[in-house]
This record gives structure tokens, sequence and C-alpha cells, in this order.
């Protein structure tokens, strides 16, 4: 079974500032699967040359394309091996939240249901699709609304969304995924993603942690930002790194 996240445990996601603003402004955006960086994202079982048992390359592609994903930090403490890799920059925040906290921005942003799933993912170096995912099991977390009527081949690339490469395993995610309603192997998804509502999007955020090596302009332009101009209660913390060697160093 993919290990479950506890409801108030606490998730972090790091970004740089302009993911912020888009989140406070436009709402916090989760992408489709097919949008992520890693090439192998989904596709672990076929990184030495092995044969999917039960979809195409291109039927695989094309239900990552239906699937939205939110990938969080499942451990408490800071990292400086994410602030590199999602920070971007010293200019960056890592937000936090929690597992109900997020469920109750998305329904309160009116968005309809969809089949969902969470849990923590499970990094492996590659083996072939029965090594990986045999009797793995998945929580939904939307309730237990899930269709087992969809063509298997939109869901059940939910399997291989929760297993990454070892090298990956520093990020010690969790992720919550969504299957479009209208999710089908037979076209691609025009949608990129979808937002949660700027509204509950700024409801969810219960933390935030300022880059260790940010400025103090950038400090105040983060606190100005949350309290004057959104007039959020949001509390915001120096990182507990403060005092490392510089990260651009």
């Amino acid at each position: 079974m993919i290990e479950p996240i506890e409801h108030y445990a606490v998730l972090t996601r790091y970004m740089p500032f302009i993911k912020l603003v888009s989140m406070l402004e436009e709402g916090f955006f989760i992408p489709k699967a097919n949008l992520f960086s890693d090439k192998w994202e989904g596709g672990l079982h076929l990184f030495n040359g092995k044969e999917d048992p039960f979809l195409t390359k291109e039927e695989l592609k094309t239900a990552k394309d239906w699937i939205y994903v939110s990938c969080w930090y499942a451990n408490e403490p800071e990292t400086h091996a994410m602030w590199n890799s999602y920070g971007n920059s010293d200019n960056a925040v890592a937000i936090q939240t929690t597992q109900y906290d997020f469920k109750a921005a998305y329904h309160g942003s009116k968005i309809d249901p969809m089949c969902s799933y969470v849990g923590k993912v499970k990094y492996h170096m590659p083996a072939s699709a029965p090594e990986l995912y045999d009797n793995q099991s998945i929580r939904p977390w939307l309730g237990n609304n899930n269709n087992d009527s969809k063509d298997p081949k939109t869901t059940y690339p939910r399997f291989y969304l929760f297993h990454k490469h070892h090298a990956f395993s520093f990020e010690k995610e969790a992720r919550f995924l969504l299957i479009d309603n209208d999710a089908t192997v037979a076209k691609s998804n025009d949608k990129l993603g979808i937002h949660l509502s700027a509204k509950h999007s700024r409801e969810m955020i219960k933390k935030i942690i300022l880059h260790p090596n940010c400025s103090d302009w950038f400090e105040n332009t983060i606190r100005k930002l949350v309290k004057d101009t959104y007039k959020l209660d949001i509390p915001i913390y120096k990182s507990s790194l403060v005092g490392h060697k510089s990260l651009s160093n």
C-alpha cells in the first residue's frame, strides 16, 4: 500500500517569489503530469527498455495528460536540497499547509469532484511494472467517490505516479492526484491544469518560511505583500537554516 498522509501532518512547498504572487492573485495551480520536467515521470518501469504490459507509450503519455498532480515535501525540517531544487534563487519562500487545509481549499473552490488519490511517493531503482506496482492500493482524499467504471487505461497510471527514481529520494514527496472527469486515451487534454480559487488558496497557507539567504529587502517585500496588500494573517518566519554557508557559493 502507498503510505497515507495524516490529515494534519505538515506539508511544505518550496517556490520562487513569482509563484507565491501567482498563488495569492490567481489561485494555487495543480498542473497535469505531462508538464513535469522529469521525463521518466510515471514511467520508471520503462527506464530499462521494458514494455508496459497494459498501455502503449502513446496511451500512457495521453493518460498522464488528464491527471493533475500536486507535489509537497512531507518532512517538516527544512533542507538545502529542496531550496536549491525548487527555490531557484535567494528570492524564494516555502509555504506550509496540511492535507485537511488543502482539501478544504479544493472543496471551497467549487471544482467538480474527480477521482482522487493521495499518499507518499515510493523511491526505487528502475524495475519492471509488476515488480514496482503490483498489490498497491492508494487512498482517495475527496471521499469515496472514485469511479471504477472509468476506462482503466486512464486510471491505472495513478499507480505509476506514486513511484520515482531513487535519485529523487531527497524530495520525501507526498502527492495529491486528480483524474479529469473527461479523461480518455483517445485525445490529449487542452487544459494545462486546474486552479484552486485565490480566496481559498490564501486560506490554506498556514505558514511562510523565507529563503535562508534572502535579503532584508526581500523579507520586507514578503511581509508587505502578505500583510498590507492581501491583508492576510499568515505567520512569516526566517529560515531555520540562517547562518549556513551561502547556497550560491
